[in-house]
């Protein structure tokens, strides 16, 4: 016999129950002195409370389903399965926040959009089919406007910036940003003129005070009055129509 949440009253005779030890599990069992029926007392929510605990710490940890500690991978996929239905809310921002990072990440088939504080809080964040205008400004209108965003760039970024955070300074993010430098250059260029614009690149994690950015200002400078007009140069393709002859360094320049 179960009985309902905080109950001591016997469900058969309506006598008042007494504690009768505990069971293997540990859970307090009640006798009721007059019929003699035997129950013990369930709380779903502290059940509840257990199950999602075991899954925060799956989720977010590093043991596998097996590897957790007194329940088998099939049960604990079936106990857990209605935490996947749980949409975390987050209160209301606040507090505006003079840097804000921005990013998109894919999951299967959806894309999370993410903001972080600069300490590395989670401020917000939206699902959506891609990085498009619509999804960012969904995010971005759930936050004060901060002084800085910084953001790889990507698309669909700029316009929602422009509509719902006008006044807020743009960053690039300088991983994002060599990384697709040399997406377009590979780590080993061909042409000087690749080599000298990833170093170029690369060179911004050493940029500290206002005279290193003078300084990489100038070399960006140097390496375009150099090589500035392989970017502009085009070639007859294959297929009878004309194109850029070095697309993928006007490309990484455009970055």
């Amino acid at each position: 016999m179960d009985l309902p949440s905080n109950t001591t009253t016997c469900l058969v005779c309506g006598s008042r129950l007494i504690k009768n030890g505990r069971t293997a599990a540990g859970t307090q069992r009640w006798r009721c002195p007059e019929c003699g029926a035997s129950a013990i007392r369930r709380r779903p929510d502290v059940t509840r409370r257990e199950q999602l605990r075991q899954f925060l710490v799956w989720v977010t940890g590093k043991l596998s389903q097996t590897e957790l500690q007194g329940v088998s991978a099939r049960s604990f996929r079936r106990k857990t399965a209605w935490c996947w239905a749980l949409e975390p809310v987050f209160p209301p921002v606040e507090t505006i926040h003079h840097a804000i990072i921005v990013d998109g990440i894919w999951i299967d088939d959806w894309c999370l959009l993410i903001a972080l504080s600069d300490t590395g809080d989670v401020l917000g964040w939206q699902w959506s089919g891609g990085e498009s205008t619509a999804a960012w400004e969904a995010l971005f209108s759930k936050i004060p406007a901060p002084g800085v965003i910084v953001t790889d760039g990507g698309t669909g970024i700029r316009s929602a910036l422009a509509n719902i955070w006008p006044e807020t300074q743009i960053q690039r993010c300088i991983f994002h940003l060599q990384m697709n430098v040399t997406r377009e250059l590979t780590r080993n260029p061909r042409l000087p003129a690749g080599r000298a614009l990833r170093q170029i690149a690369l060179q911004l994690s050493d940029v500290h005070t206002v005279e290193d950015a003078i300084t990489w200002r100038q070399n960006l400078e140097t390496w375009w009055q150099a090589y500035g007009h392989l970017t502009k140069e085009r070639s007859l393709y294959d297929n009878g129509q004309f194109g850029f002859t070095h697309k993928r360094l006007r490309d990484a320049w455009k970055i």
